[in-house]
């Protein structure tokens, strides 16, 4: 006769769900459920880098600068008696984005910017929408802008100072904002002022 006890079937308890003899494990649905939750983290976290990405790149494009809108600029610059700084952009524009990336968020640039001029940024949006409002083609006629980027320095008169186009490096547009910030306007290219 075999002696091994065995417990009486009546007192016997069944294992609970989800356990295997006392230890835990996932069922079907907890499983699943894990597999969601870890996904939506996975896309969640995915979603917070795309938009932090390109969130930089739009923060880049105006740098460290304060930017004023192009329209009131020229109340602002004559309100303050400083130059204005146009910077004549475009979205396709290569040099355009190295001198947002390179220049503008320099803390350098941003300071002399920011303490020197009213600083306006003018995008050109003729390849995209094939045509710009008319006052911004009255601006880029009445300072020649023919590339991008153009740096349009000009009295709060709307009398230009300084012109450069293209982007040279960030030495190269340091000794630009630092000479025409004090720098008296042309004699030879009377512009009026902006309406």
């Amino acid at each position: 006769m075999d002696r091994t006890k065995t417990a009486p079937l009546g007192n016997s308890v069944p294992p609970e769900a989800g356990t295997d003899g006392g230890k835990r494990v996932r069922s079907g649905s907890q499983a699943k459920l894990s597999s969601v939750f870890l996904w939506v983290l996975l896309a969640a976290a995915l979603f917070r880098l795309v938009t932090s990405v390109t969130s930089k790149k739009d923060a880049g494009a105006g740098g460290l600068v304060h930017w004023v809108s192009p329209t009131a600029a020229a109340a602002a610059a004559r309100a303050s008696n400083k130059p204005v700084l146009y910077d004549f952009t475009a979205e396709w524009c290569g040099p355009c984005h190295v001198l947002d990336s390179d220049g503008w968020t320099d803390s350098k640039v941003a300071a002399i910017v920011d303490a020197s001029y009213v600083p306006a940024r003018v995008v050109d949006r003729m390849r995209e929408e094939g045509t710009n409002p008319p006052w911004l083609d009255e601006l880029q006629r009445r300072y020649r802008v023919e590339a991008f980027p153009t740096l349009v320095v000009a009295a709060p008169d709307g009398r230009e100072i300084a012109i450069a186009q293209g982007y040279a490096g960030k030495q190269k547009l340091l000794a630009f904002l630092q000479s025409s910030a004090t720098a008296p306007p042309r004699t030879d290219n009377p512009a009026p002022a902006p309406r």
